[in-house]
C-alpha cells in the first residue's frame, strides 16, 4: 500500500486519534486497578478491625508476675 499521497496532517490527525485511544485505554485500565486497590484496602482494614478484641473484655487487665 502506497501513502506516499497522504498528506502529512492527514497522517498526523490520524496519529492523534490513535494516541487519544490509547490514552483513553491506559486511564480506563488505571482507575480499574486504583479500584481493585482501594477494595482490597477496604477488605484489609475490615480485617484488621474484626480481630481486634471488644474494649470492655478482660484481655491486658491482669498482670501474672510470678514466674
Amino acid at each position: 500500500m502506497d501513502v506516499s499521497g497522504i498528506s502529512g496532517s492527514m497522517l498526523q490527525q490520524i496519529n492523534n486519534g490513535a494516541t487519544r485511544t490509547g490514552d483513553a485505554v491506559s486511564i480506563t485500565m488505571i482507575r480499574k486497578a486504583l479500584d481493585i486497590q482501594a477494595s482490597q484496602a477496604n477488605q484489609l482494614i475490615q480485617s484488621v478491625a474484626d480481630s481486634m478484641p471488644e474494649p470492655g473484655g478482660r484481655i491486658g487487665q491482669h498482670i501474672d508476675i510470678r514466674t
